[in-house]
């Protein structure tokens, strides 16, 4: 499955590492197919507050206490023993196997520099003397390195430079871009309005959601919160999701959340807290005996998520006593937990 025994224990030391309660940790997929042979695992997993972010090939995991760190750390396991080809490959977008804090770990983040025009880089500078040249962004002398030249120079400066910027974006793109066209982004002004923004904002992302001749009803997918390389979603920020339709009260609770992570500098963990969906209850908890039939009728008819009372649902057409006993309670226990769960400072 590795290359070598000793990129497996680098590869286990880092997971070890970074997979702790409280941080979040990216998993990224070598193939969009694997998605959805790990979709429900991923997102039901104990603990583990995992979500889809961005084109959704990478997972999102805030562990809340050492319990579901252990998950994390079997569930990334497991699937590398699966299948070596569409397992989980990266940890933070680096190759499993390279040091954050390393030349090459530097250097990789970047788009257009690969593994071994960073090695080759890594021969001749050592990380301090590489992040002084960044921090004064002397592309010059990063054109000097062997392996990078000028072209791969100055997308190290301008990656970097981004990664400090203030600048935030909302960006929203289809989970199979091919037929959807270009993701949707609007750079926020936090001193501006900005559910005027997020309304803004989820009215062009709609568009993305449009029913194509090869996958009809496909949703648009997550807006997520980047910085200005829009190249991952930051972390412990929430999700703006949808199937197609945003809904008035979704979007004022996406931009209050927008509001206390950016301006407020409140860090949300927990799914409840980064997931902001109407009808969250069918996406977070399995409810046996509800299909997609009756999860479509209960959204269309109006019901905020905190009205999921069986004297609401039980009169809305087509939907059986069983089911809305079972939305009901199901309803009842998640607001149950909400109201316990402790806000990460």
């Amino acid at each position: 499955m590795f290359e070598s025994d000793f990129e497996d224990n680098v590869f286990r030391r880092r997971l070890m590492k970074e997979v702790a309660p409280g941080v979040p940790v990216h998993f990224s997929f070598y193939s969009p197919m694997v998605k959805v042979q790990v979709q429900s695992a991923a997102e039901h997993l104990p603990g583990a507050n995992g979500r889809y972010i961005g084109e959704a090939v990478t997972i999102e995991f805030v562990p809340e206490d050492a319990a579901a760190v252990e998950r994390v750390r079997e569930f990334v396991w497991r699937w590398e023993e699966h299948n070596e080809f569409t397992a989980v490959r990266k940890i933070n977008h680096l190759r499993r196997s390279v040091d954050p804090a390393s030349v090459q770990g530097i250097l990789e983040r970047v788009r257009g520099v690969d593994k071994r025009a960073a090695a080759k880089a890594a021969e001749a500078i050592d990380p301090d003397e590489l992040g002084e040249m960044i921090e004064a962004e002397d592309a010059k002398s990063l054109a000097r390195l062997p392996g990078l030249g000028e072209k791969r120079a100055h997308a190290v400066v301008e990656f970097y430079k981004n990664e400090r910027s203030p600048r935030r974006f909302l960006y929203a793109a289809n989970r199979n871009d091919r037929f959807r066209g270009a993701p949707v982004f609007t750079e926020l002004d936090l001193d501006g309005d900005l559910e005027e923004q997020v309304v803004a904002h989820a009215v062009r992302a709609q568009s993305l959601g449009d029913p194509d001749p090869l996958s009809p009803n496909e949703p648009p997918g997550h807006t997520t919160v980047r910085n200005a390389n829009l190249s991952h979603p930051l972390p412990m920020t929430p999700s703006l999701m949808s199937r197609s339709v945003y809904y008035p009260e979704q979007v004022a609770l996406f931009a209050d959340a927008l509001r206390r992570v950016l301006v407020e500098g409140e860090r949300l963990a927990g799914m409840p807290a980064l997931r902001i969906q109407r009808g969250k209850l069918f996406h977070t908890t399995k409810l046996p005996g509800v299909g997609t039939k009756t999860r479509a009728r209960v959204l269309a008819s109006g019901l905020l998520d905190s009205e999921y009372t069986y004297e609401n649902l039980i009169g809305i057409p087509g939907i059986t006593e069983a089911q809305a006993l079972t939305i009901a309670e199901a309803a009842a226990m998640n607001e149950d937990l909400e109201r316990t769960e402790v806000r990460v400072p």
